[in-house]
């Protein structure tokens, strides 16, 4: 059962750090937006997929 857990956790945070890397690297690209918000937008995309109840079936 720890090592569930302890999975889970470990998918969890790596998918976080892929979520940050995807972000910063579409936040480099030129554009008519602010990076800022660029980031923003990709990051919170990206990272709300997780909590998807369907993509864990």
């Amino acid at each position: 059962m720890e090592d569930v857990i302890l999975l889970v956790i470990l998918v969890s945070v790596l998918y976080l750090l892929l979520c940050l890397l995807i972000a910063f690297i579409r936040a480099l690209f030129p554009g008519k937006r602010s990076r800022k918000s660029c980031f923003k937008d990709t990051f919170w995309m990206f990272f709300l997929e997780i909590l998807n109840p369907l993509n864990w079936l």
